[in-house]
């Protein structure tokens, strides 16, 4: 009755028209409007947001503000400490970035190495001057926050090295 290529051609028009019913289908749960971000889809399922939230970050310096309380004014100077810093260091990042590209390429040279070692040095003294600028914007019980958080996070990095420690020798490879 039907030849054998005519089913085939059947076939093939019934899933593709599935198909696209089965496409054009939404959630019942999604409440229609697309959720963007990591953060936000977490969000809807009651979870930490991203990447970094499920693994306990709490956002750097961002994070320090909120922990210190500082005023708007002090926001508005740690801002301008920052842009700042990062004016004064574009050209160094840039650098940076062309020899690791330089890296990647396979046309890296020990001058490039110490280059790198050079910029990368320049960049940590821009980022220590950067650290006392923002103490100095703060107050004494901000200070004192300031190195509670330090010792907080020396104490959680160590525990960390050493249940790291303690796994590589239960596993050694």
């Amino acid at each position: 009755m039907y030849s054998r290529n005519s089913l085939v051609i059947i076939w093939g028009i019934l899933l593709a028209l599935g198909t696209v019913a089965v496409a054009q289908q939404t959630r019942s749960s999604d409440t229609g409007a697309q959720l963007k971000t990591p953060s936000e889809r977490f969000a809807q399922r009651g979870e930490p947001g991203g990447r970094r939230g499920r693994m306990g970050h709490r956002g750097g310096v961002g994070h320090l503000i909120r922990e210190l309380n500082l005023t708007d004014e002090q926001r508005q100077q740690a801002h301008a400490i920052m842009q700042r810093r990062l004016a004064g260091t574009k050209s160094q990042r840039e650098e940076l970035f062309k020899l690791r590209e330089k890296r990647i390429a396979g046309t890296f040279t020990a001058d490039d190495e110490a280059r790198a070692k050079a910029l990368r040095q320049e960049m940590r003294a821009s980022m220590e001057g950067v650290r006392a600028e923002m103490e100095g914007v703060l107050t004494a019980e901000q200070k004192t926050k300031l190195e509670q958080l330090k010792q907080e996070r020396k104490a959680k990095f160590e525990q960390r090295m050493k249940e790291r420690q303690e796994f590589q020798n239960k596993n050694p490879q």
